[in-house]
């Protein structure tokens, strides 16, 4: 059992980050279970942007240095796989086309004008959060917390939708790891999520309830999108769902921290 655990931790590393594990089959009876231990991918992004935090502040970082440290390093940890889904869904949306034909162009390894016009978007949205943040030392301390819990929460999110929402296609690598004992999933998830949210309110209940209320509303959002645009989900729309989380939860700690300064 131990050996089984481990094996498909690590086949939740090598599919959602480009951290060094050891290489394992890839095995059905295992697959099911790695969307369960994708919220451990984002710990260990959690803990590297809690480490720099740490580092910009022991060594004087200048402000623009840090934020793009943060920026950087969820890219450099994933491979740059959830802005590829980001990418390819902003192509996909502003093709106007029907849901079977926005499914092809999400396969589609070309990159469109707004696929790239999004990314830079999404990029310095993020990034002004951040040096908004950091500037103040009241929010660089709230940061220590979020630095750790957004990666986690937001991975935590985005496996919930993936379990959830109806797949487009019984195939790819999203169905193999969201398919059979979905109830055994969503179980498996509870427990860490239930943990985070409540490591979020210690910091600051205000906060955990905005990061709450904005990311039920993304749900929502994102549920109807899927529905209507795409017919279902696929691995690319789970990859703009969490990028869409993590900045959500950005655009929350600066809020809070506007309304309460």
């Amino acid at each position: 059992m131990l050996i089984r655990l481990l094996r498909t931790i690590c086949m939740a590393f090598a599919a959602y980050s480009r951290i060094p594990v050891p290489q394992v089959k890839w095995e059905e009876r295992n697959a099911a279970y790695v969307i369960c231990f994708y919220p451990l991918v984002g710990i260990a992004v959690g803990a590297a942007e809690a480490a720099v935090l740490w580092g910009a502040g022991r060594f004087a970082f200048p402000t623009p240095a840090a934020a793009l440290l943060l920026l950087a390093l969820p890219v450099l940890f994933s491979g740059g796989i959830h802005l590829d889904g980001l990418v390819d869904t902003a192509d996909a949306r502003h093709s106007f086309l029907p849901p079977e034909e926005k499914q092809r162009i999400l396969k589609d390894p070309h990159v469109g004008a707004f696929g790239v016009i999004r990314l830079l978007l999404y990029l310095m949205l993020v990034l002004a959060g951040l040096l908004l943040l950091l500037e103040k030392e009241e929010s660089r301390q709230i940061l220590y917390v979020y630095a750790f819990g957004i990666p986690v929460w937001s991975r935590i999110c985005a496996a919930f939708a993936a379990v959830l929402l109806p797949k487009a296609k019984k195939e790819g690598m999203l169905h193999a790891v969201t398919a059979g004992a979905q109830k055994k999933q969503i179980a498996l998830l509870l427990p860490p999520g239930v943990l985070t949210f409540a490591g979020l309110c210690i910091s600051g209940p205000v906060r955990a309830a905005a990061l709450l209320a904005a990311d039920l509303l993304l749900f929502l959002y994102f549920r109807r999108m899927v529905r209507k645009e795409f017919g279902g989900m696929s691995g690319d729309l789970a990859g703009w769902f969490l990028c869409m989380a993590e900045g959500a939860g950005i655009f929350v700690l600066v809020l809070v921290s506007l309304v309460m300064c």
